[in-house]
Formats: structure tokens, C-alpha cells, sequence
């Protein structure tokens, strides 16, 4: 781990300006008076770029190793920040949410294939809590900086694209290098994509049945948390300084529980873990359809924060404990991608949700994802 300080630097600094980036999008398509169908559309290109990213950055990263696939692109996506600051259509900016979730694929999947490959199996969970922990810390310092300037000025765009770049110094300066060995054939062949994403799909599903539909539920619950909490918020009666305020709190809640949400699943077990969360998440998701005022509403999101956003480390904790080690930079790969595919529909699903039932069609959508997900727990298999 000693060799990934400068690294895991670098990411917790990239993610906060991604974070401050996400719900910053959000807010200026309100002031557009834009629908929630156009803040859904928009925000789920980014998880239609990290679609087509996972198709094939798993092999490039293996080959180059963590650092060099980091600061590529990691300047990619500051690259893509610099168009917030020259166009104001949603078309153009769809675009560039595709670039940054191209871009942001490639990093998270340095980050988790250099995490997995330095523990073992004993201490995958809370290694990767560690991981999650530091996101959720940028995650939430980046709701915090929303309020650094005017709300969705110049100066906050500015503000994304000076994080991106500053993320990249620690990675090209600070801790070990991690030398790029040659990978058994198996880990690094490129086949046509096709091919490779069926190869990925399959071994998942063999050697953990449940964790291709529960990563697409994570994603759901994820990305429409993101693209429409500020919306939800907004139509309740909070106000901008308010919404960023509360986003900021609320995910101080996903960074206090990774740990021992990590530990307990080491002791109890993934599968039990994985349906005690959805279980209690979706009570609180029920709660929120109906609730309005503004202490039980934070109340209630911080807990449901806390619950939902360690859904996708359990899930990546129980897959790793069960795959080859030459097999997990596509295994990292292959389950961002099934990640992504939850994400690219959260924001649209939960969209419509919201024209339907209002601002609390957001929570009834979350409320049906969780109890499904609480049903697959219990499924049989591996």
C-alpha cells in the first residue's frame, strides 16, 4: 500500500472536483429551468462514458500500470472541465459528461485493480473501505466548495478544472512507482470487445451469481442520488446554499460508515451484509417520499447515504474473494462497466419517477431498487 500514497492522493483530489462538477451541473440546469428529464439525460452520459470506457480500458491499464493510466486520464477529464467554461447548451455539455465518464472509468479502475492486487483476502474489506473512504471524504468536500463562489459562476468551473490538473501532481511525485509486469495472457489478451465483456459477464456470474444484478442496483441508486438530490431538494423547498450544504453533510455519512460496514462484512459475511443495508436503506427511502421537514429530511438522507453508498464495496469485496489475482484488473473493469449500466438508466428511471409522483418519485424508485435488492440476498447461490 505504501507504493499507492501518491496515488490515493491524487484520486481524493480528483474526485472532490468531480463531485463538486456533478452537483454543479445539476444546479445550473435549474436555474435554466430545465425539466428533470434534461438533468437526467444529461447526467446519465456520464455513465454512458463509462460504458464504453469499461469496454476496453481494463487491458490498457494492466499493460501501462496505475500511475501512467492516472494522470492520462486524469488530464483528460481536465480537458473536458474546460468546456463547462465556453458552452452553456445541454447538448454540448451531454458530450462532455460522456468524456468525463470515459475519462473517470480509466481511473477508477487503476485505482481499484492497484488496491485489490496489494491486500489479501482477509483484509479486502477494509482496504477497500479505506478506498471508499477517501472518495466519499473528496465526494463531500467538493458539495462544500459549492459554495466558494457565485452559485454555478465562472469561478466554480474554474475551481473543477484547478483540482483536476492538481490532482495529477501527487501521482507523477509522491510514493513508489509500481513497476509494470508482464500479465498472463489470460489477464491481458485483447479480443474483440465483444468478446471480452461476454468473457468478463460470464466469469462473474459463475463465480459470483449475484453480483452483476446487485452492481446494476447500486449504480441505479448511485447516479440518481448524484443527478437528482439537488433537484429533489429544490422542489421541497430548500435553497441553493441549502441544497449544498445538506448534499455536503449527507455524504459524510458515506465516508463514517465504509469502515465498518467494511469490517462487519468481513465478520458476517458479504451476502448477509449486502441485505441488512438494502433492508434498513429502503425503510429510509420510504420515509423520505413523505417527509418535509428539513431536520428529518437530512436525518433520513444521511442514513440512507450512509447505507446505499457501501453497496458497491461489498459487492467488489465478495467478487475479489473469489477470482484468480491475474484476473482482477478485468474484473475491476468489468464491474464498473456493470456499475456503469445502472448508472447510465438511474438518472432517466428516476426521472420519470419524479414527473409521475413529484419530488418523492425519487425515493419511491430508490425504495423498489433497495427491497429488490434486499430479495436477491436471500436468493440461493454462490
Amino acid at each position: 500500500m505504501r507504493a499507492l500514497i501518491g496515488l490515493l492522493g491524487g484520486y481524493t483530489i480528483l474526485v472532490c472536483g468531480n463531485s463538486l462538477l456533478t452537483t454543479l451541473i445539476s444546479l445550473r440546469m435549474l436555474h435554466a429551468e430545465r425539466t428533470a428529464l434534461d438533468v437526467g439525460f444529461v447526467q446519465s452520459c456520464y455513465y454512458v462514458g463509462f460504458i464504453a470506457g469499461a469496454l476496453g480500458l481494463g487491458p490498457l491499464v494492466g499493460r501501462i500500470g496505475p500511475q501512467r493510466a492516472f494522470i492520462g486520464f486524469g488530464a483528460l477529464a481536465a480537458l473536458a472541465a474546460l468546456g463547462y467554461l465556453s458552452f452553456d447548451s445541454p447538448d454540448v455539455w451531454a458530450v462532455l459528461r460522456f468524456v468525463t465518464g470515459f475519462s473517470m472509468v480509466g481511473v477508477f479502475t487503476s485505482i481499484e485493480s492497484g488496491v485489490n492486487g496489494a491486500v489479501p483476502n482477509e483484509r479486502r474489506g477494509r482496504a477497500f473501505a479505506l478506498y471508499l473512504v477517501l472518495t466519499y471524504l473528496g465526494v463531500s468536500a467538493g458539495q462544500f466548495l459549492l459554495g466558494a463562489g457565485a452559485p454555478g459562476g465562472m469561478f466554480e468551473h474554474a475551481l473543477v478544472n484547478g483540482l483536476f490538473v492538481g490532482a495529477l501532481i501527487p501521482v507523477a511525485l509522491i510514493g513508489e512507482w509500481q513497476s509494470v509486469q508482464a500479465a498472463p495472457p489470460s489477464a491481458l489478451a485483447t479480443p474483440k470487445r465483444p468478446t471480452l465483456l461476454l468473457d468478463g459477464l460470464r466469469e462473474l456470474h459463475c463465480v459470483a451469481p449475484r453480483s452483476v444484478p446487485a452492481c446494476v442496483g447500486a449504480g441505479l441508486l448511485s447516479s440518481a442520488f448524484y443527478a437528482l438530490t439537488p433537484v429533489y431538494l429544490a422542489r421541497i423547498g430548500y435553497p441553493a446554499s441549502g441544497i449544498s450544504q445538506a448534499m455536503g453533510v449527507v455524504l459524510i455519512g458515506a465516508l463514517l460508515s465504509q469502515w465498518p460496514v467494511g469490517r462487519l462484512s468481513d465478520r458476517l459475511g458479504r451476502r448477509a451484509t449486502l441485505g441488512v443495508i438494502s433492508v434498513v436503506a429502503a425503510g429510509a427511502a420510504a420515509a423520505l417520499v413523505v417527509v418535509r421537514t428539513a431536520a428529518l429530511v437530512d436525518t433520513l438522507l444521511f442514513l440512507y447515504v450512509a447505507l446505499t453508498f457501501t453497496l458497491y464495496g461489498v459487492i467488489v469485496s465478495d467478487v475479489n474473494d473469489r477470482v484468480d489475482q491475474a484476473r482482477r484488473v478485468q474484473t475491476s473493469a468489468t464491474l464498473l462497466l456493470v456499475f456503469s449500466l445502472g448508472g447510465a438508466a438511474g438518472p432517466m428511471l428516476a426521472s420519470l419517477f419524479m414527473r409521475l409522483a413529484g419530488a418523492g418519485g425519487l425515493y419511491v424508485f430508490a425504495c423498489f431498487v433497495t427491497l429488490a435488492l434486499a430479495a436477491l440476498s436471500r436468493s440461493r447461490g454462490a
